[in-house]
């Protein structure tokens, strides 16, 4: 098993022989290979456009560092662990985000963050200390205070302004990220992420460096608010951005609100060309009093409008066909078309202008204006809603769940996954919930949120919340427990049984670190070799190093487990038995279980054996025997 992350590098490199095998020499990319193959499209001109920072390339060499770590389950913190397929996970975003790069690689339909916008009093990590190891950087990750929390010290660095690399922090901080997140998403999918104007210009040309300048979708104007602030003496700041791109731009059409109320539209045309269309009799409406009206040329000062035959109005409607000659909208399939949709049409005058009015209208493409009027809802909206459910204000500027909700609805899929990496308090998360209730979908969301400490004088502090990462699983437990309570009209089609999460919480690996750079003699070498007879750690459970196995594999964080006892041991099976684990125990009738279970693969740990490479081989001969993959670990 890889014991670590995705190396980005590599698979970089492997995509890149699949497309251009040609410009490999001797498994090394050739520039000069490149330029034979694609001419005047490979520039190195060191002076051609581009974003350039400080620290830029030691950024890079962040995002292709792969990580060790894993993700321990927390059943007990979670809801309905054992059918929830939503996933919350406690941990710094950047390690979290390249555990999932296995298992969620080009699977995300959505991603919606909200960073820091880098005012100039928030605090973020941001990779500043180059020259440490990365050894010495998760020990910094890893650092508790007393009470067990993770210290803000040398990880949560605030970047004034008066900082002389203070945008460069921010896009350091912002890179790796965004690249990561760019890997989950699928080939049609959205990316979506807040921002003000500290930092909106460096956004964009990150994210054109990042998703392809081609691949952009628009900047978004939200309104955040009604009552702006006087804090400014030349403007009041009511609209925040939401930069949207698309992993591989295509020809869908987004789609936002529906028209809810009914208008009247014209059906006449003065570009196109002549036509004849035919009303059925007893369907058109109109204002004309009771009388029989005779064929001519009717029309208005724009429109000639000529009737066929002679047609007759009784009580509001007109009993006999009316056939009209004129410009219109429309061909006489498509009249037919909407009329068969029960599209209701009005000839009002005696000029014989149609008007339709149609029962449901066609979702409008969104305009890059949100506001009340597309439904989405204002800090302060979110504020009360947060403070409604928490029954004290808690978080800071929270982003309305409605917001989240729109956007997602740009392209949406009722099964797809959503993704936010800076989950704040949760807004996606309830986002996702709601959106399923009101639709019946089986969207699944994934929040990751940093156990960064509350303000020590903070109401979230005096209510309890030591950490942020409380409050968002906290909110996520509430909208549960209100959505739960909703009426049965509401749940009537709903499987409730998914209405839960999965918490999970970022950690070193169960094992231990084979550390080959670092004999400087045989007795180095002896030392380490005692300490791999058992390669997992002392204190590991067998629960926490099933959930690692099952990550490494590239396996998702909703898949079902299965505990199989035999005697005083168990196996473990996973995706529907395809593959077994055995971490506790090894024996002849553990061995006669696996087989007649049939998986394709079976997992152990290597130390299960005691040395005996005997009984490993005998082991191993069996399965292959019966079929079954083995691989110890």
């Amino acid at each position: 098993m890889e014991g670590t992350s995705l190396d980005i590098k590599q698979d970089l490199l492997q995509r890149l022989k699949i497309v251009i095998p040609g410009a490999f020499t001797e498994d090394k990319i050739s520039v000069e290979q490149l330029k034979q193959l694609l001419g005047e499209e490979v520039n190195t001109d060191s002076e051609r456009y581009q974003l350039s920072w400080a620290g830029k390339s030691e950024a890079y060499q962040v995002l292709q560092s792969p990580t060790r770590a894993t993700l321990l389950p927390q059943p007990e913190e979670s809801v309905n662990w054992d059918t929830a397929e939503n996933i919350f996970i406690e941990g710094e975003n950047l390690e979290v985000l390249k555990v999932l790069q296995k298992s969620y690689y080009g699977k995300i339909k959505i991603i919606y963050i909200d960073p820091p916008y880098n005012t100039g009093s928030d605090s973020f990590i941001y990779p500043d200390r180059f020259s440490e190891t990365k050894e010495e950087y998760l020990k910094r990750l890893g650092e508790k205070d007393e009470e067990g929390y993770m210290m803000k010290e040398g990880l949560f660095r605030p970047n004034r302004k008066e900082n002389g690399q203070f945008h460069s922090n921010w896009l350091s901080m912002m890179l790796p990220r965004l690249f990561l997140a760019r890997n989950l998403l699928k080939d049609d999918g959205l990316f979506f992420v807040s921002i003000d104007d500290n930092e909106v210009t460096n956004l964009k040309l990150l994210l054109d460096e990042v998703f392809g300048e081609s691949n952009f979708i628009d900047m978004f104007s939200w309104a955040k608010s009604e009552t702006p602030a006087n804090l400014s003496k030349k403007s009041k700041k009511i609209i925040e951005y939401v930069l949207c791109y698309q992993k591989t731009k295509n020809s869908e059409k987004f789609t936002g609100i529906k028209k809810n109320s009914p208008s009247s539209n014209g059906l006449l045309n003065q570009t196109n060309g002549i036509g004849v269309l035919k009303f059925p009799a007893n369907f058109v409406s109109t204002s004309i009093e009771n009388q029989v009206i005779k064929n001519g040329k009717y029309g208005t000062d724009s429109y000639d409008i000529e009737l066929l035959e002679d047609t007759e109005v009784i009580e509001g409607k007109f009993s006999e066909p009316v056939i009209l000659k004129a410009k219109f909208k429309w061909s006489q399939p498509k009249l037919d078309e909407e009329i068969t949709k029960g599209t209701k049409i009005n000839i009002p005058t005696i000029r014989f202008s149609p008007s339709y009015e149609k029962l449901e209208y066609d979702e409008e493409v969104p305009p890059n204006l949100i506001n009340s009027k597309v439904g989405v809802g204002t800090n302060e909206n979110a504020g009360k809603e947060l403070e409604s459910l928490f029954g004290a204000k808690v978080f800071d500027f929270p982003k309305p769940p409605s917001l989240i909700e729109y956007l997602a609805g740009f392209s949406d899929d009722p099964n797809g996954i959503i993704l936010d990496f800076f989950a704040g308090s949760g807004a996606t998360a309830q986002a996702v919930l709601e959106m399923n209730i009101k639709d019946n979908g089986n969207r699944k969301f994934i929040c990751i949120q940093l156990p960064e400490k509350t303000d020590k004088d903070s109401t979230a502090k005096l209510k309890g919340f030591e950490t942020i990462s409380e409050i968002t699983k906290k909110r996520i437990k509430l909208v549960l427990e209100k959505l739960s309570g909703s009426s049965k009209s509401e749940l009537e089609f709903y499987d409730t049984s998914k209405l839960g999460f999965r918490s999970y919480k970022l950690h070193s690996s169960n094992f231990k670190y084979w550390r080959g750079d670092i004999f400087e003699s045989e007795d180095d070498l002896e030392k380490q070799l005692n300490i791999f007879k058992i390669p997992q750690k002392e204190h590991s459970s067998s629960l926490d190093i099933l959930w690692e196995l099952i990550v490494k594999n590239g396996l998702p964080l909703h898949s079902v487990t299965e505990e199989i006892k035999i005697d005083d041991s168990f196996i473990y099976s996973v995706k529907h038995g395809e593959i077994l684990f055995a971490l506790d125990n090894i024996s002849e009738k553990i061995l006669k279980k696996i087989i007649s279970l049939s998986p394709k693969q079976f997992v152990c740990l290597d130390s299960l054996f005691k040395n005996n490479d005997c009984n490993k081989t005998n082991l191993q001969l069996k399965l292959q025997d019966s079929g079954i993959d083995f691989k110890s670990i």
